[in-house]
């Protein structure tokens, strides 16, 4: 009898569950829908862990050994010699002008840098593809990432790659959707392409995601760049920019022409640990490691009174990346699928012999047995959808690709932070496979997207604390470290 109870009270237990569950993900999915409340959330979110006890965490973490001093040096005239560009100096200097040489002065302008990029992230999503769900989840994923959050908590200059990149993308989307108003933003996005690259050189694989945005707006809609638009917006506006950007730094060091300096530059990073036997610094890593999350950099670490300890550690969201990783392996084998199927065109017969005679945006007349229809449903939506999908995972691929590849050549010490661009991408990929999951006819499929995006989130709460430099007793931090290579 108690058995049989046991029972009943599980099952009880199990549709309260479901139906809990169940309005969690319809609401999840409402909110996407929402543009007001849906982005008021991941500014919330965004901002507060941004600028939350921003001054609090040391006075030096990792390499702010190196550019808030480097700012100070151009505000007092000094000379210096930094293995980057001088933009992103600049930018921490005006921090320090506004509220004085101190960690809140110097990692201002990079809190907000951080905490406007999940919202960047979002505008450009939703204005290249009109899809709320897509761009909400992107922005969200953006929003719940460890590595962008303390990069964007500290006097460091990688996160302005990410935002003068991402703006870059945005603009020639809006140059190709808004033909009155073309030439202002073709001006805008060869200002901000050039400021990407004036952060640090990496900045120039944003040009493939420029390409891929000019192909599917003139393949789709017709619409393209003139090319004077192309010759002085993308190409002699932004290297301007970037000779012009130098000027402040040449006053200041007239002993090095602009050449010169670049060949020291260039240098630096070509035998940086060339001919070591061992590498130069504990937390370099290979790249085609990153997209596994297999080393995480250590940025500060301090002991505190009663077993506490003060821990910030740059990784990224564990779940996010693997999560994103699977994406990324879906979409590049859509893209394969797009090919096969072209040349071969063989899916709309296979989906005539399973009985599904009908493919109108996810309308279908379906006569199959039960343990067939779910998945010829699901097949027959994702063909039905791919000519507007085969684009986006076009430019989400070949961004990727164009910011990942090319370490593959690098001899140097290298980090998990030079992934930081490609990662947006990798968290768009997944945010994509998400929304056509909500986009299912199918309950189990909508659930199972809410389900994967809840992992996420808990993902990100789970290892707050690593992120922020929350104290954590030090038996504790075993729990968040799952794998030896993350210590």
């Amino acid at each position: 009898m108690s058995n049989w109870s046991d029972r009943l009270t599980i099952t009880a237990l199990a549709r309260l569950y479901g139906r809990l569950y169940g309005r969690l993900s319809d609401r999840l999915i409402w909110l996407a829908n929402q543009p007001v409340y849906g982005v008021l959330a991941i500014a919330l979110v965004a901002f507060a862990t941004r600028f939350w006890n921003l001054g609090g965490t040391a006075d030096i973490v990792f390499d702010e050994v190196y550019y808030p001093k480097f700012a100070q040096n151009y505000l007092l005239g000094q000379p210096l010699f930094d293995a980057h560009p001088p933009l992103a100096k600049y930018i921490i200097a005006l921090g320090i002008k506004m509220f004085g040489y101190a960690p809140w002065g110097y990692r201002c302008m990079t809190a907000l840098a951080g905490a406007l990029l999940p919202l960047i992230t979002y505008e450009l999503i939703w204005q290249l593809s009109d899809r709320r769900s897509w761009a909400w989840l992107t922005g969200w994923f953006v929003a719940m990432d460890g590595l962008l959050l303390v990069e964007s908590r500290f006097g460091l200059i990688n996160i302005y790659i990410l935002f003068f990149g991402m703006l870059s993308q945005l603009c020639m989307v809006l140059a190709l959707r808004r033909s009155r108003q073309r030439w202002f933003w073709a001006i805008a996005t060869g200002i901000m392409l050039g400021a990407a690259v004036s952060v640090k050189w990496t900045g120039l694989a944003y040009i493939a995601g420029l390409i891929a945005i000019a192909a599917y707006a003139w393949s789709r809609y017709g619409q393209y760049l003139s090319i004077p638009q192309i010759v002085f917006g993308l190409v002699i506006l932004p290297f301007n920019f970037y000779i012009l950007q130098w000027l402040p730094h040449l006053q200041i060091n007239p002993e090095r022409d602009l050449a010169e300096l670049h060949r020291q530059i260039f240098g630096f990073h070509q035998n940086l640990g060339l001919g070591k036997t061992e590498p130069i610094h504990p937390y370099c890593s290979p790249w085609w490691s990153w997209i596994l999350l297999i080393r995480p950099i250590a940025y500060f670490f301090e002991k505190r009174p009663n077993d506490m300890v003060e821990f910030v550690h740059g990784m990224g969201n564990p779940f996010l990346y693997w999560l994103s990783a699977i994406a990324l392996l879906i979409c590049l084998g859509l893209l394969i699928g797009k090919l096969i199927i072209s040349r071969l065109g063989f899916l709309p017969q296979l989906l005539a012999n399973l009985g599904v005679n009908t493919i109108n945006h996810s309308k279908f007349s379906i006569n199959l047995p039960c343990h067939i229809q779910p998945s010829a449903v699901l097949l027959a939506e994702i063909y039905s959808q791919w000519r507007s999908l085969f684009w986006f995972i076009l430019y989400v691929i070949v961004s990727f690709a164009a910011h990942w590849l090319p370490w593959g050549l690098s001899r140097r010490c290298i980090f998990l932070y030079h992934y930081m661009p490609a990662s947006v991408f990798a968290f768009a990929a997944l945010a994509l496979i998400i929304s056509q999951l909500w986009q299912s006819s199918m309950a189990n499929m909508q659930a199972i997207g809410s389900g994967l995006f809840i992992l996420v989130a808990i993902g990100f709460i789970f290892w707050l604390p690593l992120y922020i430099g929350l104290p954590i007793s030090s038996s504790y931090l075993p729990v968040l470290m799952w794998l030896r290579s993350w210590i």
